[in-house]
């Protein structure tokens, strides 16, 4: 597996760390543009630990999936659902 080592700023403060280079594709893959940074992008992404509602302001600031997107997540949640349903019988 190889690894990417970049570094994150944090409060003035860089920290580095080691990700996969599946992960920092992922990652790199949410940045908006040039100007957007690693830690912007992990700060808009994932909340503090243990806050609902900063987990809510996160999922407000994702943007709008495409219909198709939208209708295979649909259908995989409800799927889910019928499969949990039925093994509470």
């Amino acid at each position: 597996m190889t690894q990417l080592v970049f570094c994150v700023l944090c409060d003035t403060v860089m920290k580095t760390i080691a990700v996969s280079e599946k992960a920092y594709t992922r990652l790199a893959s949410w940045k908006t543009g040039r100007d957007d940074t690693f830690s912007a992008v992990i700060e808009r992404l994932i909340p503090p630990k243990g806050t609902l509602d900063a987990a809510l302001e996160a999922a407000e600031s994702l943007p709008v999936l495409p219909s198709k997107e939208f209708e295979s997540l649909e259908k995989a949640v409800n799927a889910t659902r019928k499969r949990l349903r039925a093994s509470w019988k």
